[in-house]
């Protein structure tokens, strides 16, 4: 699988959107928007997923003074992830029934957690990372337990997470699996982003 789609995979699991199937070609595309503070980030995404998918300039989003966006041009490859990460029925995000087969290069990894991860880091004996799964069912983060552990050899628990009374599932990196999760996404990782590394 080349690097765009797995860097698309990774934003689908994290904070970019795929849209409705289009009728006849059952094409896709892609939506990504980020806090001006992340400019940087969305420019790099927006180059790099430029080279294989054809993408819209980035603009201000509507109605948002400080959310910057950009969306592909529907796509066939993007329209195939719609039908793996979408229920044909409501609409919402998924997990698909082949994430082990999809989530398996780091950069994938890498593009979630800048996306929805927390580094928490409150003196030299507390370094953990988690991940907010707010979209996906407790169930469904079961599965990416144990594919992060069979794909990535990365131990985490799925934590309750509490937000305006309601409870959601968060992935927690085990402090055994630290080491080994920061070396793994590092290379990848945007430099705006080296808070939730530790740097």
């Amino acid at each position: 699988m080349t690097s765009h789609v797995q860097i698309a995979i990774g934003s689908i699991l994290g904070d970019g959107s795929l849209t409705p199937l289009t009728k006849r070609r059952q094409f896709s595309s892609i939506d990504i928007s980020q806090h001006i503070d992340k400019l940087p980030y969305l420019e790099w995404l927006h180059k790099t997923l430029g080279k294989k998918f054809i993408v819209n300039p980035i603009r201000r989003k509507k109605g948002f003074e400080q959310i910057y966006r950009f969306r592909s041009k529907p796509n066939k490859t993007l329209g195939i992830l719609r039908n793996k990460f979408y229920s044909h029925h409501s609409g919402k995000k998924l997990i698909p029934s082949d994430i082990q087969e999809l989530l398996k290069d780091p950069i994938s990894l890498a593009v979630w957690y800048m996306d929805d991860g927390t580094l928490d880091k409150r003196h030299k004996y507390h370094f953990n990372s988690s991940i907010a799964t707010y979209c996906f069912t407790f169930k469904e983060c079961n599965v990416l337990k144990e594919i992060l552990k069979d794909n990535f050899g990365l131990n985490v628990s799925v934590n309750q997470s509490t937000m305006r009374g309601k409870i959601y599932p968060r992935i927690y990196i085990k402090s055994e699996s630290m080491k080994d999760f920061i070396d793994m996404i590092k290379p990848h990782i945007h430099p705006v982003f080296n808070y939730k590394i530790g740097i």
